[in-house]
């Protein structure tokens, strides 16, 4: 633990300490599961209607939301070695502009079912046709995005599944109005892809502290009654230390969804990325996805700031003695990758007097977390509650 600064001097007699250089495994899980097939269904058409199925997580099928067909699980062995990760300074650097902000600008898009063109934010890259309601898919080839997902997170959570876990967490909120909980809100929840970007490093990182030793001394001092009295003072010797850890980092993730408030979505992870299969459109179809709302260099700074603080820990871990203070890193990244991914969760948007609350649920591991309001009635009621339990204590206490 670090410690704050003290008005002892460091003990200038006593020789610096030179812990010895550490390699320590990172702080991320480092190996991946097995890719899934990557055989693309361009169109995923229905074999009986012809119409456009849509990914079922909790059936693993592509399902027709017109006649109900059911598509077969179809494609080629697993590629293991089919998800790329990309060299972060080259792609910078061959990025330009593009990887230091994000386009804006609307696009036109054509429903593969009744042909109607449409206008789209950019923000948006699949969801339904507004004539239709086709699951019309624009794939990521169709729109011009200089980064471009190339693996996602399977959805295996059903939206029947997240309806009752969001139901069940709204309805242990104690604190939430109760005419909230008996709402049905299976209508307001939509399936959601949202873009993330994961970044990868090997790490060299000098470090410098002052180590603190506890000790103790008697010192004389005079009570309440003027009398003398002995006391323990614990006191601190520091002493220069000086250290170097190594270690790697491997699926530092940051959100690339701005429209998400970023608390919940914190609360919601970790997505297992481990399990990220090649990027297939019938993962996607009748799905929203969002496009990346943070271009690359932000989402850079970011994961590799998060690696800072993780690398702090480690080296304060490696200081010796009881505490230390003035910590100072110098790390160095080499080797430094990074991918753009998608993960899926159920979105929940609700109005409550007036106001808009969100509600989510991790599409692949069920994880659940929404924002809810305050009922009044049941904070005055705790109010009371409290000053009656204090009055209680006071009369009782005066009576003695």
């Amino acid at each position: 633990m670090e410690h704050p600064e003290s008005p002892e001097s460091p003990d200038e007699s006593a020789a610096p300490i030179e812990v010895p250089p550490k390699r320590i495994p990172p702080a991320m899980p480092e190996q991946r599961g097995v890719a899934a097939e990557v055989r693309s269904m361009e169109r995923h058409v229905c074999p009986e209607c012809g119409g456009k199925a849509e990914w079922d997580p909790g059936k693993a099928e592509l399902v027709c939301p017109y006649c109900g067909t059911h598509f077969p699980r179809l494609g080629p062995p697993p590629l293991p070695d089919a998800i790329v990760e990309h060299d972060l300074d080259q792609a910078l650097v061959d990025l330009g502009d593009k990887g230091r902000s994000v386009d804006t600008s609307t696009r036109r898009v054509q429903c593969n079912n009744c042909h109607a063109v449409l206008v789209r934010s950019a923000e948006t890259v699949a969801q339904h046709c507004d004539f239709c309601g086709s699951p019309e898919l624009l794939d990521y080839q169709d729109i011009d995005s200089p980064i471009t997902p190339e693996s996602l997170l399977p959805a295996v959570v059903s939206k029947e599944t997240a309806y009752h876990s969001l139901k069940k967490f709204l309805g242990e909120r104690w604190f939430a109005p109760n005419d909230l909980k008996r709402r049905n809100l299976i209508d307001r929840i939509h399936r959601v892809y949202l873009p993330y970007w994961t970044f990868d490093s090997s790490a060299e990182c000098p470090w410098t502290a002052d180590s603190g030793t506890y000790y103790y001394v008697t010192v004389r001092d005079r009570d309440a009654n003027g009398n003398t009295v002995t006391r323990q003072e614990r006191r601190i010797r520091w002493r220069p230390a000086s250290g170097h850890v190594s270690t790697w980092f491997d699926d530092i993730v940051v959100s690339g969804s701005r429209g998400l408030d970023i608390d919940l979505l914190r609360r919601l992870e970790p997505f297992p990325t481990k399990d990220l299969v090649p990027y297939e459109t019938r993962y996607v179809s009748g799905w929203q996805v969002e496009h990346y709302q943070v271009p690359l260099l932000d989402a850079a700074r970011l994961g590799f700031g998060t690696m800072e603080g993780i690398l702090r820990e480690m080296c304060g871990r490696e200081v010796p003695g009881d505490t230390y203070r003035n910590l100072q890193i110098r790390p160095s990244f080499s080797d430094k990758t990074f991918k753009h991914i998608l993960v899926p969760i159920w979105l929940l948007a609700y109005q409550y007097r007036g106001k808009t609350w969100q509600g989510a649920v991790n599409a692949v591991t069920g994880t659940t977390h929404a924002r809810f309001p305050l009922s009044p009635w049941k904070i005055a009621f705790v109010t009371l509650l409290v000053i009656l339990v204090i009055a209680v204590i006071v009369l009782v206490a005066g009576g003695r």
